[in-house]
């Protein structure tokens, strides 16, 4: 008789035994320790490090809005800024204001309650 390639098992349908071992728990290291977490990033819910991908679709006008500013910025500091980088940033900057966009169900009124914001 071969050898089966499955290791020790005959069958990957085989139950698995009620006692195997745990896994060992993950070393999280203390307050202290030279190997510290990096602080979570701004507009992030403090204690989560997962970043979700999200796709949106953009207006061909709000691309370009994104794209010149990320030039303009880069023209003025000399730093290179993605458009990803400013929508995180614009986001993080509402969420820090405060301001109440629940009351609102259009995408125009929300911008339009933003821009008033912004002129005072």
């Amino acid at each position: 008789m071969t050898k089966s390639r499955l290791g020790r098992a005959d069958s990957i349908f085989k139950r698995t035994t009620e006692g195997t071992k745990a896994a060992a728990p993950s070393k999280v290291p203390s307050r202290g320790s030279s190997s510290a977490v990096p602080p979570p990033k701004v507009g992030m819910i403090p204690g989560t490090s997962v970043e979700n991908k999200l796709t949106v679709i953009l207006p061909p006008g709000q691309v370009d809005f994104l794209d010149h500013l990320a030039l303009e910025i880069r023209s003025k500091t000399g730093k290179k800024m993605k458009r990803t980088e400013i929508i995180r940033a614009l986001i993080a900057g509402l969420q820090g204001s405060g301001m109440d966009l629940s009351t609102f169900g259009t995408e125009e009124d929300i911008a339009a309650a933003i821009q008033e914001r912004l002129k005072r």
